[in-house]
């Protein structure tokens, strides 16, 4: 296992954030969590990215404890993207994107600049390059957000060249916030590609159609604890749904996907039949 996670609890002031969450994740994997709002999804990415070095209980990556593990090497083996990121500087998207490389030097040679290109040719940001970052949509950022983070993952400037197997890691805090439908798509993509070179990727999304049609396994978090955690249809359950988000929901089957729909009761409604069974829609 890349990611280990044994007895992890966390306290921030007086509250208790996390309880006692175990869980492994393989090299290769596309990992989400999910949960309701306050679950403590982004506190535990944060405990995974080092962000909150207070936490009980036992963290490895790669088989060494995190705490051991020097800053420096965290930076070149694991790339996060936070659910805020607040830049107000003029700097351009080039320059954004490049960041993801100063973990390795602050003086950028050909081979960083070549795959700081591939990155934004990736996310579809190429051409906006020279403009200032303040000035882009939410969704443009976010994209730049995430060149900025492949850039930081990537040793050569392309998605195959390499095995990135127990190497590398990425970590994603609501990466399509503000993202539309094509480059929600376009970014999930992006993290199953890398998933199939080998690198973990850990993903918080809300999105139970996301989660269904790209993670390899989710985990549903409840009031900071593990509520479940497995494959898609093992997962996204109406039981499940109901239990940890407070929502009554329908699983529907679609004959042209491999994955579960989850639709609210309500929308649920349109595709009952006389009788009030769930139809298989479409």
């Amino acid at each position: 296992m890349m990611l280990h996670i044994k007895n992890i609890s966390l306290t921030l002031g007086k509250m208790p954030i996390l309880k006692d969450i175990s869980f492994a994740a393989s090299a290769g994997e596309l990992c989400v969590i999910m949960g309701a709002n306050g679950a403590g999804k982004s506190s535990l990415l944060n405990v995974i990215a080092g962000e909150y070095p207070a936490y009980k209980g036992d963290v490895r990556i790669a088989g060494e404890e995190l705490r051991k593990i020097p800053i420096a090497q965290q930076a070149t083996t694991r790339a996060v993207l936070s659910q805020h990121v607040v830049l107000n500087q003029p700097f351009s998207v080039q320059d954004v994107a490049a960041m993801g490389r100063f973990v390795y030097s602050r003086h950028l040679d050909a081979l960083d600049k070549e795959i700081v290109m591939c990155a934004l040719k990736t996310m579809q940001v190429y051409d906006l390059r020279n403009r200032p970052y303040p000035t882009l949509s939410g969704g443009q950022k976010q994209r730049v957000q995430m060149a900025r983070v492949l850039a930081q993952l990537l040793e050569a400037p392309g998605l195959q060249e390499l095995d990135y197997t127990g190497k590398k890691m990425l970590l994603l805090d609501e990466p399509v916030t503000g993202m539309d439908i094509l480059h929600e798509q376009l970014s999930l993509q992006l993290a199953t590609t890398l998933a199939s070179a080998g690198v973990l990727v850990v993903a918080v999304l809300h999105d139970f159609q996301l989660a269904a049609a790209f993670a390899h396994r989710i985990l549903l978090l409840k009031a900071g604890a593990l509520y479940t955690g497995g494959t898609v249809d093992e997962v996204l359950t109406a039981a499940h749904i109901k239990n940890s988000f407070g929502v009554d929901v329908t699983v529907l089957s679609h004959p042209q996907c491999n994955y579960p729909l989850v639709v609210t009761a309500a929308t649920a409604g349109l595709f009952q039949s006389p009788a009030g069974k769930a139809l298989n829609v479409f």
